[in-house]
C-alpha cells in the first residue's frame, strides 16, 4: 500500500464498531510502517467505543492499543528495523487496521517461538504490568502483591512477572475457575467475588503492593489490606470514581496512592519503558519463564462479537482480532 490511498481500520461509534476506509498514513522520520497481522483487545477500547475515552491529541481515533505484524517500510533514521522484521508495537490508537505507522522506539521484536497472534496481545499488558509494579510501585523481591482482576490480560502478565522476579502474589477474581487459572500461572491464592461482594479470607494480606483496576468500590478494602509503607497503584475505574476513605489509615500506614495511565504518556516515556521491557522482560519469553495467555482469536469481521466477549468479563487472558492471517 502507498501513502495517498486508503486502508481499512476499526472505528468505534456509539457502542458499535465499523470496518471503515481511512487515509493511509505517511511514514516519516523515526517511524516504521507495519502490515498488521493481528491486534490485541483491551478494556480501553470498550471505553473509547462508548465515547468515554478519546485518544490523546495526535493519535489515531481508530481502535487498538497494540498489534503485531511485519515491517513493510522504514523511515529515515530507523537503524534498528528492516523490512520483513516480525514485530509487535505499543500504540496510542489505530492498532486494529490493515497497517499502522508507529514511532520506531515503540516497536519490539516478536519473541522467539511465538506467533504473531500471540505477540499481538503482549505490548499493552506487559508494559502496563511492568510500569506499575516495578517502576512506579518499586516492587522488590520477597514483597507480597495483590492483583485485582487477576485473570485479566494485565493480571495474567502481572502474575507471571511477580513469579519471575521473586515476589509472591494473590488475586481477586469472579469465580473458582478463574482462581484456578491464576494459580496455574503462579498466583499463591486469592479471593472470589460473587453477587454479595468480595469474600476475603481472615488471613488475607497484608500486601506491600496492590495493583487495582477497580477503583472506588475497593478503596476501603485496599486501605485495610495494605501493609506499612504499602503502595496502591490505581489503573482503572471499573468499580466507580468516588469513594470515602479513612485518611487515618493512609497516614498511619504511610500508604502511597499512585494514579497511573499509560496511553497519554509522551513518546519518550514510552520509548524508555519499551527499552526496559526489551532488556528485562522479553528474554524471559524465549526462556519459557513467561508465556502469552491467548484465550481466543476472532476474525476482524467478528469484531463486535469479540468486544462483547471482552465486555462480559469472563475471559482468562487475552482476546485478539486477526486482520491478515496470511502473515502468521
Amino acid at each position: 500500500m502507498h501513502y495517498g490511498g486508503t486502508v481499512k481500520a476499526l472505528q468505534g461509534v456509539e457502542g458499535q464498531v465499523e470496518w471503515v476506509d481511512r487515509p493511509t498514513p505517511a511514514c516519516d522520520v523515526g517511524e516504521v510502517r507495519i502490515r498488521v497481522a493481528a491486534a490485541g483487545l483491551n478494556r480501553a477500547d470498550l471505553l473509547q467505543r462508548a465515547g468515554n475515552y478519546p485518544p490523546p491529541p495526535g493519535a489515531s481515533d481508530t481502535l487498538g492499543l497494540e498489534c503485531a505484524g511485519v515491517v513493510s517500510e522504514v523511515g529515515a533514521g530507523c537503524d534498528d528495523w528492516q523490512v520483513g522484521d516480525r514485530v509487535c508495537a505499543l500504540l496510542a490508537g489505530g492498532g486494529v487496521a490493515e497497517e499502522v505507522v508507529v514511532d520506531a522506539r515503540h516497536v519490539l521484536p516478536v519473541p522467539e517461538g511465538l506467533s504473531l497472534h500471540e505477540a499481538a496481545g503482549l505490548p499493552e499488558v506487559y508494559a502496563t504490568a511492568w510500569l506499575n509494579l516495578f517502576q512506579l510501585a518499586g516492587l522488590k523481591p520477597g514483597e507480597k502483591v495483590l492483583l485485582h482482576a487477576g485473570a485479566s490480560g494485565v493480571g495474567s502478565a502481572a502474575i507471571q512477572l511477580c513469579k519471575a522476579f521473586g515476589s509472591s502474589c494473590w488475586v481477586t477474581v469472579g469465580s473458582q475457575e478463574r482462581l484456578a487459572y491464576c494459580e496455574s500461572l503462579g498466583a499463591n491464592g486469592g479471593a472470589i467475588r460473587d453477587k454479595d461482594g468480595l469474600k476475603v479470607p481472615d488471613d488475607f494480606g497484608p500486601f506491600e503492593v496492590i495493583l487495582d483496576p477497580v477503583g472506588a468500590s475497593y478503596a476501603g478494602l485496599n486501605l485495610k489490606l495494605l501493609a506499612l509503607d504499602g503502595r496502591w497503584v490505581n489503573i482503572g475505574l471499573m468499580g466507580g470514581r468516588k469513594a470515602e476513605m479513612d485518611m487515618a489509615l493512609v497516614l498511619g500506614k504511610r500508604i502511597q496512592l499512585i494514579g497511573s495511565t499509560l496511553r497519554n504518556r509522551d513518546d519518550l516515556f514510552k520509548a524508555e519503558l519499551l527499552r526496559d521491557l526489551r532488556q528485562h522482560v522479553w528474554p524471559l519469553f524465549s526462556e519459557g519463564r513467561l508465556k502469552p495467555q491467548l484465550a481466543r482469536t476472532f476474525p476482524v469481521a467478528e469484531a463486535h462479537e469479540a468486544y462483547a466477549t471482552l465486555e462480559g468479563n469472563q475471559v482468562n487472558g487475552k482476546l485478539v482480532l486477526v486482520i491478515d492471517d496470511s502473515l502468521s
